[in-house]
């Protein structure tokens, strides 16, 4: 019997509504300085050093469009590009059947969390 939790313990991150412009700070910064207010890749290898585990990266995904206020659509595509691997794999097919944030959330949760 697995000892991970059925549902993640992550806030779901609130979203600028649909065509709403970025603050106009963003506006001029490179996609790739927005980027960085975002967590290093998530590959899901638990030997990877460098990739967060997963409480940890959706944290710093909660966090990072906490500052940047990005529409669900954007926030998507900084999630699917923050994966590597398996998880991007997975994410992308996620996105492409409109499966909503929370969800994938959960599911990542399912599949990479140690929690008990």
């Amino acid at each position: 019997m697995s000892n991970r939790k059925s549902r993640c313990p992550v806030m779901v991150p609130n979203f600028a509504p649909a065509g709403q412009k970025p603050p106009t700070d963003l506006q001029e910064v490179y996609k790739s300085d927005l980027y960085d207010a975002f967590p290093e890749a998530f590959s899901g290898d638990r030997e990877d050093q460098r990739s967060p585990s997963i409480c940890k990266f959706l944290e710093g995904m909660y966090h990072g469009q906490k500052v940047c206020n990005l529409t669900e659509d954007d926030f998507k595509e900084i999630l699917l590009n923050k994966c590597t691997g398996v998880p991007h794999r997975l994410v992308k097919d996620w996105i492409n059947t409109k499966i909503s944030v929370g969800e994938i959330y959960n599911r990542l949760y399912k599949l990479y969390g140690t929690d008990p």
